[in-house]
């Protein structure tokens, strides 16, 4: 199943449908919230508009409308998913490496792929993709490098998104474990969340929890800091997942739904461990079933 298929599978999509004379982008994005005239009582589609991508930072998207001349703008926060009307084979071929499980292949592509200066917001997203083949195949080092470059400006929240943050238990490799701990307290602060979420497991578990305290309190940096606050979560005891896990399943839905994935991850693990079956199965489902995007948690 293709990314697109999955990510539309079970939702009520609301789809903006434009011809343009190039194949257009197509637009993701999260609904506006009702105003107090609408009702809340069901829930509000998904928009998929088509066009061209004017710019895209951590601010907001700026987007033309096939058949429009004027620029709409809209919160990046918004923006769930964005998929390129045309790329070069070189994209999708590493695209597709990626989607197969053959991360060396994806990887050792990127450097060519920059070289044919894509968009910057796709570059951001190729080199985020690329800092995940990175951890998957033990490079580690790497990973943490691309994260750190890509963190030395602002990163809309759909790149922020695809940081390679272990959402889940699990032990790392001796050469992820040795990476993070070299990095643990390096000054840009998205390094800082994959290092520690790669530690959480490992006998730096306690290092790692500090770090993320921290980083939880960080108030110019509100998109790290609604990371590390979820990321926290895969520490909790059976007996804290109990008491905390209503809550936790409001907080998720507070987040903006790009953001949803990784941290719904988290939950299903805790619940499972914790012996909330049904709880894991209904997120587990949601998961499955109606993915918001496809995040690389979902790959494992």
């Amino acid at each position: 199943m293709t990314w697109t298929r999955t990510l539309t599978a079970g939702y009520l999509v609301c789809v903006t449908a434009i011809a343009t004379a190039q194949t257009p982008e197509r637009i993701w994005l999260q609904p506006m919230p009702p105003t107090r005239a609408e009702s809340d009582w069901y829930p509000r589609a998904i928009t998929i508009v088509e066009g061209a991508v004017v710019d895209f930072d951590h601010q907001q998207l700026r987007v033309i409308a096939a058949g429009d001349e004027a620029e709409t703008i809209v919160s990046a926060r918004r923006v769930i998913w964005i998929e390129p009307g045309a790329v070069s084979s070189e994209q999708a071929d590493a695209i597709e490496q990626y989607e197969s499980g053959n991360y060396a292949n994806a990887l050792s592509a990127l450097p060519a792929i920059l070289k044919q200066r894509p968009p910057v917001w796709r570059q951001q997203w190729l080199t985020m993709m690329a800092a995940n083949a990175a951890w998957k195949t033990s490079r580690a080092d790497i990973a943490l490098e691309l994260v750190s470059q890509l963190d030395r400006r602002p990163l809309p929240p759909l790149v922020i998104a695809w940081l390679p943050v272990a959402w889940k238990n699990g032990g790392q490799s001796a050469v992820v474990v040795q990476a993070a701990k070299a990095r643990l307290q390096d000054p840009s602060l998205a390094v800082q969340l994959v290092a520690a979420s790669w530690l959480l497991s490992s006998a730096d578990r306690s290092e790692a929890t500090s770090v993320l305290q921290s980083l939880a309190t960080q108030t110019d940096r509100t998109d790290i800091a609604r990371q590390a606050k979820c990321l926290a979560w895969r520490t909790a005891t059976p007996p804290q997942v109990a008491a905390s896990s209503q809550r936790w399943q409001q907080e998720l839905m507070k987040l903006p739904m790009v953001w949803q994935v990784g941290p719904t991850v988290t939950l299903v693990d805790k619940f499972q461990s914790a012996g909330q079956d049904e709880s894991a199965k209904r997120l587990k489902w949601s998961l499955e079933l109606t993915p918001i995007h496809p995040h690389p948690a979902l790959q494992d």
